[in-house]
């Protein structure tokens, strides 16, 4: 009895790991606007659709003069999907973004263009949930996640 429930769940288990990653090479698919090839053994039936914006256009539309100097930056979120645009601002570990320490691995940016409003940010505060809610502010970036518009070539 023991054993079928614990083969239920982990099928189960493996079931929802693939499901888990179709939905993030669609999402990477959507956001980013290239192909997403999918793992090994796993296959799928993806709608493809001539409306959907890809970020360099959205971001083309969107782009504002301050967006374009040396500090220019690109935000990714999780999944490496270009999600704003921005300018870097410090690195220093010591300083605050909205009253909290910066701390290591992280950057202060300013947030200029949403490119995907809904967007999730990595350190929500009570006034700011999304990247869209961000803009015309400061916020805390992992530096990773951050890419200098001039080490680019995508937009």
């Amino acid at each position: 009895m023991c054993n079928s429930k614990i083969s239920k769940l982990e099928e189960e288990q493996h079931n929802m790991k693939l499901k888990m990653t179709e939905m993030m090479n669609l999402l990477k698919e959507h956001l980013v606007g290239g192909k997403v090839t999918p793992s090994e053994g796993q296959s799928r039936n993806v709608p493809q659709s001539n409306n959907i914006q890809s970020p360099k256009s959205i971001a083309l539309e969107k782009r504002h003069n301050f967006t374009e100097g040396k500090n220019a930056c690109y935000l990714l979120d999780w999944a490496d999907a270009i999600v704003a645009e921005g300018r870097w601002d410090s690195s220093d570990p010591n300083i605050t973004v909205h009253g909290k320490p910066l701390g290591p691995d992280f950057m202060r940016v300013w947030v200029d263009v949403a490119i995907v409003p809904e967007s999730y940010l990595f350190r929500p505060n009570h006034a700011m949930l999304t990247i869209q809610e961000a803009v015309g502010s400061t916020v805390a970036w992992p530096s990773k996640k951050v890419i200098p518009r001039d080490m680019t070539s995508e937009v």
